[in-house]
């Protein structure tokens, strides 16, 4: 039976489960690459990574909802994926793109003027996008073909909003790309048995560990290497 490429694949991923041969599929989410490159690998690795599972997730599609029904006149929720090497590919969904433009819906609720409390986030005025937000804007962008880029900014507690050009910087897509690179050797090595020591977070580690489950592993296997050296 002459079957096309995509039944052929499906077909595939049939008999590997059934005879207990289950590879991973081979997927990066551009959400899961500002921050622990590890976690990345784990999740891929043990097919854990759910980026709508989250409950921000929801919330964040739920408006995303609202604003396609009240606003219109834009594509929302764009699934978009860009091939890498040996089958895998990175992939994503845009919040929404209007005609060349990609834009990037961020529901933050601010926590007024408290000491300590950095500008950024002491209210919508002072508020600015984050390196996370910019770099995977940044991607969809690469990954569309799209040349520039809004992140709109919302004050969860009134909906009102700030919006923030972003153009496309070809380096830090190209960087990005490189971290996707790491995720796949790291990938790799879980596979033959070997457990990734050499790859670590990307930003805030302290705040990236303290929500981690395999926190309790790195700790560990972190801690052997040190006895190591």
């Amino acid at each position: 039976m002459n079957l096309p490429e995509e039944i052929k694949s499906f077909n595939e991923r049939i008999r590997n489960a059934i005879n207990g041969n289950h590879r991973p599929e081979r997927r990066i989410w551009v959400t899961s690459l500002s921050y622990c490159l590890r976690r990345a690998a784990l999740d891929i690795y043990l097919n854990a990574y759910n980026p709508s599972r989250h409950w921000e997730a929801r919330i964040g599609s739920a408006l995303h909802g609202w604003l396609a029904e009240v606003v219109g006149s834009a594509e929302f929720e764009v699934s978009v994926e860009y091939p890498i090497r040996d089958g895998w590919k990175l992939v994503g969904r845009a919040d929404a793109v209007k005609g060349p433009y990609v834009l990037e819906f961020k529901f933050k609720g601010f926590e007024g003027n408290g000491e300590g409390i950095p500008r950024k986030n002491q209210d919508l005025e002072h508020a600015e996008p984050s390196r996370e937000w910019v770099e995977q804007i940044n991607a969809y962008m690469g990954m569309l073909g799209k040349e520039k880029g809004y992140i709109y900014i919302f004050d969860r507690n009134g909906l009102d909003f700030r919006v923030f050009p972003v153009e496309f910087d070809e380096g830090l897509f190209r960087r990005f790309l490189r971290r996707a690179e790491r995720v796949i050797d790291a990938v790799e090595e879980l596979e033959s048995g070997k457990f990734p020591r050499w790859i670590s977070t990307v930003g805030r580690k302290g705040w990236v560990c303290n929500r981690c489950p395999y926190r309790p592993i790195c700790a560990e296997i972190d801690r052997e290497e040190l006895k190591v050296k």
